[in-house]
């Protein structure tokens, strides 16, 4: 039998204080700690089962060279974020300046999404499906 497993994913920056702020504002995430070693500090968000980790280095990093559209990068390049509401999510991006990629669109059946970015560039889908009948 396989152990239950989670996935927290972890976005590296330069501003910790402040793209935590963007996620709690702007997506609904909450702060569950703040845990400093001496490489730098994380912080471990949540929204409900979702978890995100931000790590802020202790040595100053700048922004890498853009790789150009969020699909031409190799690699990990976006993560999903299921939602109740994906228009009144894409709004709240938007005002906590965020950046609306793709609008919400439908693409199946009982299923829209919207990609946005937060405001250093990471992309994420928003994932609004309605339960089977």
């Amino acid at each position: 039998m396989t152990p239950s497993a989670r996935i927290e994913p972890g976005i590296v920056t330069g501003d910790g204080a402040a793209l935590a702020a963007f996620y709690c504002e702007a997506l609904g995430f909450s702060v569950d700690a703040v845990l400093t070693f001496p490489q730098g500090e994380v912080r471990r968000l949540r929204r409900g089962e979702a978890r995100l980790k931000l790590y802020q280095p202790a040595a100053d990093r700048s922004a890498g060279p853009s790789a150009g559209e969020w699909p031409d990068r190799a690699g990990w390049a976006y993560a999903a974020l299921h939602v109740a509401d994906a228009s009144a999510e894409v709004d709240a991006v938007r005002a906590g300046g965020g950046t609306v990629i793709t609008e919400v669109t439908n693409h199946r059946p009982g299923a829209c999404f919207a990609l946005v970015s937060d405001p250093e560039g990471n992309v994420w889908e928003l994932l609004q499906e309605t339960a089977a009948s």
